[in-house]
């Protein structure tokens, strides 16, 4: 019997187990055009196979993707890379929701309900960065939200809120790895319920989400199992009302870095929070090299980078373009006297959109 054709294989003459190594650490920016290579390269870029050996070998990299809103309603997603001062854009979605939930699995960006012609949705629009970036439809929440929270934690997409406190599916999870995945809606107290909701995190892995105005903020421990009354098993503690000093000084956009949770407040200061004295602290250093007013900052976490983002201001109505700011902070911890931030890099990017539009989410994905 003769040998298999070496062209058979993905690599001439190496064995497939060899050449998957070899691929899945190659960056992703070369992946759409290695696609064109063969059916055999373009069914591993897309698999699933891939995306866990690269994580294996810590070969994933951030990809930084914006949503930006425009004065017409119109939702356009953008990619902003290290070095280059103009963004590359991605397809847009297949409906242009507002006030939609917006949270990451690896390559996939989860866009959550919105409003779609004046009507609450519970459409669920999934965008595949991988080679060039793709958009699909996922399945639809049970319930219509709007400026919901959105948070992925241990295989589970959670929707918080957004839709009236009274509705039963309030807060619902998404289990990925289901074969045939279904939105499922999850105990919790009533008298915890709000009805929008600004921000999510997952923190000491528990998530957070903060209401609108006044309320008080939440959290959801999914590890623990809910409180069975005819088993009489179980605990009601899995939804509680979140330390007080986080939830008064927890009032802008946040992230968690290496464990950390950071907020831009309304102070317009870069503070993070001590778990050990529930306070907030502001992060030193960087109050010189950053200007007094960051307008409508947003934070994330880029490979462990603390990063901000936010639009340049722009006087007289001079400049057509929309541009933004994006910082990398370095973050060092100086014990008792707290956290000290260093300025990493500081570049300007051209969205090549109208000036007065807005950043509606601002999302990495990591892959």
């Amino acid at each position: 019997m003769e040998d298999p054709s070496p062209f058979a294989h993905l690599i001439p003459y190496l064995p497939d187990e060899i050449s998957v190594q070899i691929i899945a650490r190659i960056p992703h920016s070369y992946h759409r055009t290695l696609c064109h290579v063969s059916r055999s390269w373009r069914s591993l870029l897309l698999g699933r196979l891939l995306l866990t050996l690269r994580s294996s070998l810590h070969c994933t990299e951030p990809t930084l993707c914006l949503s930006i809103r425009t004065q017409t309603y119109q939702s356009l997603w953008l990619v902003l890379t290290r070095g280059h001062s103009y963004s590359k854009p991605l397809p847009s979605p297949p409906l242009a929701t507002v006030g939609s939930a917006c949270t990451t699995v690896g390559p996939f960006v989860f866009v959550l309900g919105g409003c779609l012609s004046d009507d609450l949705s519970n459409v669920v629009q999934i965008l595949d960065l991988r080679i060039g970036g793709q958009w699909f439809l996922g399945p639809c929440m049970s319930i219509a939200r709007e400026c919901a929270a959105a948070s992925f934690l241990n295989g589970r997409i959670y929707a918080i809120g957004g839709c009236l406190p009274s509705s039963e599916a309030w807060a619902e999870s998404l289990n990925l790895f289901d074969k045939n995945p279904q939105w499922v809606p999850i105990d919790s107290p009533v008298d915890l319920r709000s009805e929008f909701m600004s921000e999510c995190v997952v923190f000491s892995s528990k998530i957070l989400a903060r209401a609108m105005g006044y309320s008080d903020a939440v959290a959801y421990d999914p590890s623990v199992v809910p409180y069975d009354p005819v088993q009489n098993t179980g605990s009601c503690s899995a939804w509680v009302s979140a330390p007080t000093g986080l939830d008064i000084g927890w009032n802008g956009s946040s992230v968690v870095v290496n464990g950390i949770l950071y907020t831009y407040d309304s102070m317009r200061e870069i503070k993070w929070y001590n778990a050990g004295t529930d306070k907030w602290r502001p992060l030193m250093g960087i109050d010189k090299d950053l200007p007094k007013f960051l307008n409508f900052a947003r934070l994330v976490n880029f490979n462990g980078v603390l990063c901000v983002i936010w639009p340049q201001q722009t006087f007289g109505n001079k400049r057509k373009e929309m541009m933004v700011n994006w910082v990398g902070i370095g973050v060092t911890d100086l014990g008792s006297e707290g956290l000290h931030g260093s300025i990493l890099w500081c570049e300007t990017v051209a969205l090549n959109m109208p000036y007065d539009s807005a950043i509606e989410h601002c999302v990495v994905a990591e892959f």
